[in-house]
């Protein structure tokens, strides 16, 4: 007896479900994504053969001029920071003492900095427009033998990680070496010996660091 032949149909898919969901996720992550914010300092890093990558630290940044920086990208940490700098530079910054609550969250949102500590509270009372300006012109956190502020920076940020905050020096690659020795004898006179030097792996362009 001949087997009976079942006739072959098509199959039709509709994908207009498809097409909705991939057009919601692609509104999703236009909607989520976070571009990669304005740098303030501009610094051209210099070349390494090989690199180590970092995430949490305090960076020291070297303009080509020499003038100094410091970023940090958790916002907590930059409010606690500059808490510690109050509570154990006071004396030293007395205007630091009166500043409120607003004005600690308001440099909590600030994360590069790059002006002397006793400007604080002036740049702290600025509006965003004002605030904006000033840090297209930060004239550099002093750091020279008598009056080593970046340092004093440095230190109220280890405090306020119980020492576990790394450190990094971003510096230009056309900076002249003697701010970046200044830096390295501020850090070694701090009992410092452990730092990241931020550079560009050869033939990339995104900035990585190779460990000291």
């Amino acid at each position: 007896m001949p087997k009976v032949k079942v006739p072959r149909k098509s199959t039709a898919v509709d994908m207009t479900a498809m097409c909705d969901v991939s057009f919601l996720l692609l509104t999703f992550f236009i909607l989520t994504a976070k571009f990669k914010p304005e740098e303030l300092v501009a610094v051209n890093i210099p070349n390494a053969r090989s690199t180590k990558q970092f995430t949490d630290a305090i960076t020291i940044l070297l303009d080509k001029d020499g003038k100094a920086y410091i970023q940090l990208a958790e916002g907590k940490t930059r409010h606690e920071m500059l808490q510690q700098l109050i509570d154990r530079n006071g004396d030293r910054y007395p205007d630091l003492k009166n500043l409120n609550d607003h004005q600690k969250d308001l440099f909590g949102n600030i994360e590069t900095w790059g002006g002397p500590i006793a400007d604080l509270p002036r740049v702290l009372n600025m509006n965003g427009t004002q605030l904006q300006a000033y840090q297209k012109k930060m004239p550099g956190i002093p750091m020279d033998s008598t009056n080593n502020q970046l340092m004093d920076w440095v230190q109220s940020a280890r405090y306020a990680t119980d020492n576990n905050i790394k450190i990094a020096i971003k510096s230009d690659k056309d900076t002249n070496i003697q701010p970046v020795k200044e830096v390295v004898k501020g850090l070694t006179a701090r009992d410092i010996h452990r730092f990241l030097l931020v550079t560009s792996l050869s033939g990339a362009g995104t900035g990585d660091a190779a460990n000291r």
